[in-house]
């Protein structure tokens, strides 16, 4: 099903959702009754030796409409329950759709520079096995990968001849560079739900020092998501070729991130990832992707 037939559909559950049960019909039934009270109350003031209806007959009718709408009720909400579990359903492979959408869109610009290929998913994989080894909720996990997933968006923006630049960015080019954070959340400025991911990707360029862009955030003022996407972006830099220098080595990689540990990075962070790729070698393989 594709997104517009997907955003079809949940506007028809919407309209059903709203429509459900129908206030007319239970309107009536209360209206009724309370004919019936008033009817009642009449027999009883103006004829009260002559009983027109039975009080009985009268009553069995009230509570008869009255068992009408307590089943009513339970059905309509039984339904109700259902339709927003569907809708909630509905909702999160709507929002999937969307984000694979934009990461296939990242993925086809990163194929054609052999340096950054993969790139954004590598360090997808590394954030969020640092959101796991930090033991945040799975919920935050998700938003921290997502994040991660989609960081470099704004970069779509950035000419390739800055990008692919074999040697060292002058002034004006580093100025274009440092926008793409702010161009990627403009980008998914239509995307209300992602409204943490914004956040976290308009600042994984700030440095724990408050030396970083685009608002010189310091410390835990800069998002924690954002924060440990610069471990994983640091490191998965150092450790892939780019057209302005080769690989780094392994010793020359965890002396860095040492060095940039509490000034660029985290130091908490950077010492869980430090743990997480001693244990895990794999992490090192260059174009897992």
């Amino acid at each position: 099903m594709g997104l517009r037939a997907k955003k079809r559909k949940i506007r028809a559950m919407e309209r059903e959702n709203n429509n459900l049960g129908g206030a007319f019909p239970k309107l009536f039934v209360v209206i009724v009754i309370l004919l019936f009270v008033v009817f009642r109350l009449y027999d009883v003031f103006i004829y009260p030796n002559v009983s027109i209806i039975s009080g009985e007959i009268l009553l069995s009718l009230a509570l008869g409409l009255m068992g009408y709408l307590l089943v009513r009720e339970v059905k309509d909400n039984r339904k109700l329950q259902l339709l927003n579990k569907n809708l909630a359903n509905i909702y999160a492979k709507l929002e999937r759709a969307e984000i694979d959408t934009i990461t296939v869109l990242i993925r086809t610009e990163e194929a054609k520079d052999p340096y950054v290929r993969g790139h954004s998913k590598r360090v997808a994989k590394y954030s969020l096995a640092i959101a796991k080894d930090m033991k945040l909720a799975r919920r935050e996990q998700r938003v921290i990968e997502r994040a991660a997933i989609l960081h470099d968006l704004g970069k779509l923006g950035v000419m390739d001849e800055i990008l692919k630049k074999p040697g060292k960015l002058d002034d004006e080019e580093q100025k274009i560079m440092r926008k793409h954070p702010r161009d990627g959340v403009e980008i998914l400025k239509p995307l209300d739900f992602l409204s943490r991911e914004k956040d976290i990707i308009l600042y994984h360029h700030e440095w724990y020092n408050g030396e970083g862009y685009p608002d010189g955030l310091q410390g835990e003022k800069i998002p924690l998501g954002s924060r440990i996407i610069s471990v994983a972006d640091a490191f998965d830099a150092m450790n892939s070729e780019r057209s302005y220098r080769k690989c780094l080595p392994r010793r020359a990689i965890i002396t860095e991130l040492k060095k940039s540990s509490g000034t660029q990075l985290d130091p908490q962070i950077v010492k869980v990832f430090l743990k997480l790729i001693k244990d895990n070698p794999s992490y090192w393989e260059r174009g897992q992707e």
